[in-house]
C-alpha cells in the first residue's frame, strides 16, 4: 500500500506549459486562416468604421500610382494627364472609388475629376465602362473591395487582349 502512495506522489510532471502553448498556437493559426479568407470583409469593416483608407487601401493605391506614372512617355500632354490621374487617385478615398465602381453617375464625377474631361465626356466614358461586359467583373470586385479578385480579373483581361479594345473605346479610336 505504501508503494502505491509513493508512486502517486512520484507522478511524472505534467506538461501544462506545452499544452497552453499548443492551445495558443492553435488559436493563432485559426485567426490567421480566418484573416486570409475574410480579408476583404475585415478590410471593408475597418474602412467603414474609421471612415479612412486602411493600410491595404494605401498599398493598393500606391501600387496603382506607380503603374500609372510608369506609363509616362515624355509627351508633355500625355504625362500631365497621367500625373493628374495619379494625383487624383492618391487624394481620393477608397470608399469613393468603390462607390464609383457601383454607380455610373459617381463614376462619371470621378472620371471628370481624374481626367479633366468635361461632364458630357465623363458621362460617356462612364456609360462605356458600365456597358462593357468584359470589365464588369473588375468593377464588381472593386465595388466589393476585393483587390485580389480585381487584380486577377485585370490579368485575365490583359491575357485575353480585351484591355486594348476598352482603351480604344475610351480614347475614341
Amino acid at each position: 500500500m505504501n508503494n502505491r502512495i509513493q508512486l502517486r506522489q512520484q507522478k511524472k510532471p505534467r506538461h501544462r506549459g506545452l499544452k497552453i502553448f499548443g492551445i495558443i498556437a492553435g488559436v493563432l493559426l485559426l485567426l490567421i486562416v480566418a484573416c486570409v479568407f475574410f480579408f476583404p470583409q475585415i478590410n471593408n469593416t475597418i474602412r467603414n468604421v474609421t471612415g479612412n483608407d486602411t493600410p491595404a487601401d494605401a498599398a493598393v493605391k500606391s501600387r496603382l500610382v506607380s503603374e500609372i506614372t510608369a506609363q509616362k512617355t515624355g509627351n508633355a500632354t500625355t504625362d500631365a494627364a497621367l500625373q493628374r490621374a495619379a494625383d487624383t487617385l492618391k487624394e481620393t478615398k477608397m470608399s469613393t472609388i468603390m462607390k464609383a465602381a457601383q454607380d455610373q453617375d459617381q463614376a462619371a464625377v470621378l472620371l471628370q475629376k481624374a481626367t479633366g474631361a468635361n461632364q458630357a465626356q465623363a458621362k460617356l466614358a462612364a456609360a462605356l465602362l458600365f456597358k462593357e461586359e468584359s470589365i464588369t467583373p473588375v468593377r464588381q470586385a472593386i465595388a466589393s473591395g476585393d483587390y485580389y479578385r480585381a487584380y486577377q480579373d485585370v490579368k485575365s483581361l490583359q491575357q485575353q487582349g480585351n484591355t486594348s479594345t476598352l482603351q480604344n473605346l475610351l480614347t475614341g479610336q
